[in-house]
């Protein structure tokens, strides 16, 4: 899988906060030469899943090591960061209202998660291998 747009390093859990995001496109669609992609990484980035902004997964990666490692380990890696990156696009669905003037409580009924939620969900994900 090629890099995306607005890549940004990784963190030691794999995936990083989305100052991306401070960017935000208008909500009516994004550029077609420019899209949005939100990219998770396991720990030892063996393993990733790229999601465009509606939260479809558009790519994966997976090295040799990765499928070294069996068939039923990678089904659930794989699962674990394509989880994570639709998570991340619903965050940046939600800052990208939030810097659109969105009302707050009408992020919140659309059940949105906030950036502090995908940290402690990538931490609970990935809490084995700290």
């Amino acid at each position: 899988m090629t890099e995306a747009t607005n890549h940004t390093p990784q963190s030691s859990l794999g995936t990083t906060d989305l100052p991306e995001l401070n960017n935000a496109e208008p909500l009516a669609g994004g550029s077609a030469e420019s899209p949005v992609t939100f990219e998770v990484f396991n720990p030892d980035e063996s393993v990733g899943a790229a999601c465009n902004r509606d939260g479809e997964i558009i790519g994966l990666h997976i090295n040799d090591d990765a499928r070294d490692n069996g068939e039923i380990w990678l089904a659930r890696e794989i699962l674990r960061v394509a989880h994570l990156a639709n998570l991340k696009s619903r965050v940046g669905l939600r800052s990208e209202m939030e810097a659109n003037g969105v009302l707050g409580h009408t992020i919140d009924a659309f059940g949105l998660p906030t950036q502090a939620a995908y940290t402690a969900a990538e931490q609970d994900e990935f809490r084995d291998r700290a």
